[in-house]
């Protein structure tokens, strides 16, 4: 005999399963943009070798995210979600087709940088890199003086150097919508816009190769890369217990 729990429980586990589901997107290679802002890179080796699970809360921003990124499309379907495939060692640009042609453990993803850019805006004559950002701090970026999240703005700037090696685009300008992951009849639900000037892109290129190259060397001989002391140590890195005891340059499992 069903009984209204059976009903509630059936309801509920079928929602958090189309919750994860919705968060499933095509992820292709091994380095990408996001791997390349960390202020550690040690934590990202651990990252890609060590099972991480996730909790109700981390998926909640996630599963918001997913769904304005889906549904807001800033110019036009040309310039939303633009692929970004980048040869480091060739310096040469890789489409999305040759991307998926590569098998998935083909060393060859250890050469590319990927990334995908939310949205691409014409302001005047000047190309605008635009992302957007959930956050639980809507009141901190409601502030007049308040910028984008430095990382955020590191983010961006790295996607600058892809757009330029990818299309030939040279995007001067940053903006990232912030919008509030919860919701409050009580509060006026305004996204905020932290528009900045992107920096040159020399200095962020080295950078984004070296880092690149840290993490082909782990993947391909496990060696660890040096710890960097940063603001993630203190209650904010997964791996911090791991990284505090790990004394060799291979990492132990």
């Amino acid at each position: 005999m069903i009984t209204l729990d059976n009903v509630k429980e059936k309801v509920y586990f079928d929602f958090r399963k189309s919750q994860i589901k919705g968060m499933e997107t095509e992820r292709l290679g091994v380095i990408h943009v996001s791997d390349l802002i960390k202020p550690c890179m040690r934590y990202v080796a651990y990252g890609k070798s060590i099972p991480r699970m996730s909790s109700t809360e981390d998926i909640k921003s996630l599963f918001i995210g997913q769904a304005i990124h889906n549904l807001t499309i800033l110019n036009d379907e040309e310039h939303n979600e633009m692929f970004l495939g980048y040869d480091y060692v060739r310096d040469e640009a890789i489409s999305l087709e040759e991307a998926k042609k590569l098998d998935k453990d083909d060393p060859k993803h250890l050469d590319i940088i990927y990334g995908s850019i939310d949205d691409l805006v014409k302001v005047g004559k000047d190309w605008v890199i635009v992302d957007k950002k959930t956050t639980g701090s809507i009141d901190y970026f409601s502030r007049a003086n308040s910028k984008a999240s430095e990382s955020h703005i590191d983010q961006i700037n790295r996607y600058r150097v892809l757009l330029k090696k990818c299309y030939n685009i040279d995007a001067k300008w940053g903006a990232v919508v912030y919008i509030s992951n919860s919701i409050s009849k009580e509060t006026v639900d305004k996204p905020q816009v932290k528009p900045f000037k992107l920096a040159e892109m020399e200095e962020t290129l080295a950078d984004m190769v070296e880092k690149s190259r840290i993490i082909k060397d782990f993947v391909t001989n496990n060696t660890l890369p040096e710890r960097t002391k940063n603001f993630l140590c203190d209650g904010y890195c997964p791996y911090a217990t791991k990284c505090f005891t790990d004394e060799g340059d291979k990492l132990e499992i």
